[in-house]
């Protein structure tokens, strides 16, 4: 009897000890993330790096003034879209120390409509700047809404096939289209290309008429993308 009533004893004393214990919930500790630092790195931070050669490049940005370019309803012009992205690639290349120069900046430069006499005076303002490369940016059209993607004209000489070969892979690397090819053998057939002692390269980024292509090339993340793979492919050819 007396060992039973220890038992019973003993029983309540743990009761008493273990129970508080059991009611007591502990929280996991939640660890918030803080940032340590003001100057995160972003794509727009992270330095180009830069050119020994400090060539100088010239940028043409299509159209201009009169010529518009392609346009549809109320889309952008394709002039203005052009000089927008023209404008992007020369902030980089700026970045990177080029000696950059333009064929226009507004459009007020380009006096011409006429192909032929428009490609003449782009040259020239690009030799009067003693330009070493000319990187002209154009767009593409087409009935058919579904045809997209880019393509690359240059002259059939190794170090300009190598540089639009690392143009296409940057901008491949961004998928925002489709690569459509690289053209040296038919450059006669671009008034732009016509002057082979100026080393140039033309680049039709995409077709204003289909819906995709449109979309991508007036938004502002993607054009900054493709300015940027432009600029990076440059600096790593002409360095």
């Amino acid at each position: 009897m007396k060992r039973a009533l220890w038992f019973l004893i003993a029983a309540l004393i743990m009761a008493l000890i273990v129970q508080p214990n059991l009611s007591t919930v502990h929280e996991p500790e939640v660890r918030t993330p803080t940032n340590t630092t003001t100057n995160a790195k972003t794509n727009d931070t992270i330095d180009m790096g830069i050119s020994h050669s400090k060539a100088t490049i010239c940028l043409d940005a299509g159209g201009g003034g009169i010529d518009t370019g392609y346009t549809s309803g109320d889309h952008t012009p394709e002039k203005d879209i052009n000089l927008q992205i023209v404008q992007k690639i020369g902030n980089y290349l700026t970045q990177a120390e080029y000696n950059v120069v333009y064929t226009r900046t507004d459009d007020s430069t380009i006096v011409s409509a006429n192909e032929v006499d428009s490609s003449k005076q782009r040259i020239q303002l690009a030799k009067d700047q003693n330009a070493q490369y000319l990187i002209s940016i154009h767009m593409s059209n087409d009935v058919d809404t579904t045809i997209h993607g880019y393509s690359l004209f240059t002259h059939p000489k190794e170090e300009l096939i190598d540089l639009c070969n690392a143009i296409n892979e940057k901008l491949m690397s961004i998928n925002y289209s489709r690569f459509n090819g690289l053209d040296s053998d038919h450059y006669e057939n671009f008034p732009i290309l016509m002057d082979q002692s100026l080393s140039t390269i033309m680049i039709e980024l995409g077709y204003l008429s289909n819906t995709e292509d449109y979309t991508n090339l007036t938004n502002e993340d993607y054009q900054d993308r493709i300015a940027r793979s432009i600029a990076e492919a440059i600096l790593a050819q002409i360095d």
